[in-house]
C-alpha cells in the first residue's frame, strides 16, 4: 500500500475528527460522549479507507487482465495470420495443379 495514494484521505480524516471533537465540545457534551463519537467516526473513516484500498486493488487487477488479454489477442492474431497464409498457399498450389491438368 502506497501511503501517497491515501494521503489526501488521511488528512481529511484528521481534519474531520478534529472538527467533530470541536463541534461536540461546543455543544457541551461530556468527554466520554465526545470520545465515543470520535471512535464511531474513526471506525467509519477506516471503513471508507478499506473500501478505497479495495477499489484500487480491483483497478490494478483489471488493468493487468486487460494487458494479458491484449497480449493473448496479439498472439492469436499472429497464429491466425499464419494459418491463413498456409491455407492460401495450399489453395494456390491446388489451383495451379488443376490448371495444369486442364491445359494438358
Amino acid at each position: 500500500m502506497d501511503i501517497r495514494e491515501y494521503l489526501g484521505d488521511i488528512i481529511l480524516i484528521i481534519i474531520l475528527a478534529g472538527a467533530t471533537w470541536w463541534f461536540f465540545s461546543l455543544l457541551g457534551a461530556t468527554p466520554e460522549a465526545i470520545i465515543a463519537i470520535l471512535l464511531i467516526f474513526l471506525c467509519f473513516a477506516c471503513l471508507l479507507l478499506t473500501i478505497h484500498h479495495r477499489l484500487r486493488r480491483i483497478e490494478r487487477q483489471l488493468a493487468n487482465r486487460e494487458r494479458m488479454i491484449s497480449v493473448n489477442l496479439e498472439e492469436i492474431s499472429v497464429r491466425l495470420a499464419e494459418r491463413y497464409d498456409s491455407s492460401v498457399r495450399k489453395i494456390e498450389a491446388i489451383v495451379e495443379e488443376v490448371s495444369k491438368r486442364v491445359y494438358r
